[in-house]
């Protein structure tokens, strides 16, 4: 009754067009969380066009270690884009420590990261921290190899048509128990 309602005298417009507009949003912060089980939250913010992805460690990185391996990941992303063709006008890697954990964050431009690039980086925090990364039990083991190509095509096409058409929402994407769950802030 009540969408009866709305869409006769609510304009229904407005709103199915900012639903319409926050699901391609959705769609690729969840894709992010599927195809990356080491990547713990995503989030995007429209303001900045930053996507951060958030890792998470056991135990504690010496600051000097931590230092030393953020320089090397700006480097490796930088000549990757270089390599690709693309550009690496900015990176944002900060961490902070949390009761035996340590947590590391990754913002990267929306309009630049590719899906290539979150791969390389999820392959560097790992061969760098090995059992140290934090891995999501529910997303590590897929054995369908073709269903987990199909999820990183579609998370690449997201973000090109993301080029093409930026989002204007806010998101936040976690896990949740063997759940991936997006809000829109």
């Amino acid at each position: 009754m009540f969408d009866f309602l709305r869409r006769h005298f609510g304009g229904t417009r407005a709103v199915r067009h900012r639903t319409e507009q926050a699901r391609p949003g959705v769609q690729l912060l969840a894709s992010v969380l599927v195809c990356f089980p080491e990547i713990q939250a995503v989030s995007y913010e429209p303001h900045s066009g930053l996507l951060t992805m958030d890792f998470v460690l056991r135990g504690t990185v010496p600051e000097d270690e931590m230092e030393a391996f953020a320089e090397f990941l700006a480097e490796s992303i930088e000549t990757y884009q270089g390599l690709e063709g693309g550009m690496a006008s900015e990176m944002e890697f900060t961490y902070e420590h949390h009761e035996g954990l340590m947590m590391l964050h990754l913002a990267r431009r929306m309009d630049e990261v590719t899906e290539r690039e979150i791969g390389l980086t999820v392959q560097l925090l790992t061969d760098r921290f090995g059992e140290a990364l934090l891995v999501d039990a529910h997303g590590a083991d897929v054995p369908d190899a073709e269903f987990r190509q199909m999820q990183h095509d579609a998370l690449d096409r997201m973000l090109t048509a993301v080029r093409e058409m930026p989002l204007r929402d806010r998101l936040v994407g976690i896990r949740e128990r063997d759940q991936v769950v997006v809000y829109n802030r």
